[in-house]
């Protein structure tokens, strides 16, 4: 890869963080980079390339002009606004532009496979029909990912970065969902799983798993039948704090879940700490998709 310099640029007598300079981006459809002095250019230009042929194209396309205008506007980095704004200028008539390719961004190692890894997974759903399927939610996937990956790279923004990847997850989620198809008349339908995510070291419901919540409920209003509540973590921190730890997220959903209407005898709740990684990692590694509470109704 190639280093992007972090400098501050006096520009119309406004103080800009540089972000980005001259990045390869192997990873996406052609290489580009930002510059402060072409950001203004780079949006003309997008509006004016041609159409996206498709819904997920030309819902990409706003999203990373949209994020643009904010890396300008609020943020003043005119370096990440061009190159987002570039970015967009890409997404034309029937051209394919990739998530960031961790590889070219200022990782370490153990961050690149992490990060590679994550975009592996929505790689594999978007070429698995899903930007046909539900083009925007694929198209927010797509540019909260490389929001993760800038706003990561950066690393100040903590709750900018937090938000990028709750945004991400959420739409992952929805991106994830099978619909359920319409049970044979004989057939016992299959339990619905849910997962709501948690934050290091917390027990606290996000706004994005109130709505999975919600979602859980309704499905045993429909069905009434059992459901189980099973609290993890990711392999941060000792055995013994981590088997807690996962007891109390598993409470704090089964508490939701009752203020909702669920029926206490109903729910069998347990927690197994780190025994069950959804993405196995090493002895202590922060792993945001291993805090998490899956929840299973019949």
């Amino acid at each position: 890869m190639q280093i992007r310099p972090k400098i501050l640029f006096a520009l119309g007598g406004v103080a800009l963080l540089s972000a980005c300079s001259t990045v390869e981006n192997s990873g996406t459809a052609v290489p580009y980079g930002g510059n402060p002095f072409t950001y203004s250019s780079s949006v003309s230009s997008a509006l004016a390339s041609q159409e996206p042929t498709t819904d997920f194209g030309k819902a990409l396309k706003t999203e990373y002009l949209a994020y643009a205008q904010r890396e300008a506007d609020e943020w003043y980095d005119y370096f990440d606004a061009d190159f987002f704004a570039k970015k967009a200028g890409r997404v034309s008539g029937d051209t394919i532009v990739l998530p960031e390719d961790p590889a070219n961004w200022r990782f370490s190692d153990e961050e690149i496979a992490q990060k590679r890894a994550v975009r592996d997974e929505l790689l594999a759903l978007l070429d698995d029909g899903k930007r046909e399927e539900k083009p925007a939610t694929a198209a927010v996937a797509q540019a909260r990912f490389d929001c993760w990956v800038e706003e990561s790279e950066e690393g100040w923004q903590t709750e900018l970065i937090s938000q990028c990847w709750k945004d991400f997850e959420a739409a992952m989620a929805e991106l994830r969902a099978v619909e359920p198809a319409a049970p044979a008349p004989v057939a016992a339908a299959e339990p619905r799983l849910f997962t709501i995510f948690f934050d290091f070291d917390s027990v606290a419901i996000t706004p994005v798993s109130e709505r999975v919540l919600d979602a859980a409920a309704e499905q045993w209003a429909t069905s009434m039948g059992d459901i189980t509540v099973v609290g993890h973590t990711d392999s941060s921190g000792s055995a013994a704090y981590n088997l807690g730890l996962s007891e109390r997220r598993a409470a704090a959903a089964l508490g939701e879940l009752t203020g909702r209407g669920v029926k206490g005898d109903m729910i069998e709740s347990d927690a197994v700490g780190e025994g069950d990684l959804l993405i196995p990692t090493p002895d202590g590694v922060r792993e945001p998709r291993n805090r998490r509470v899956t929840i299973s109704v019949d």
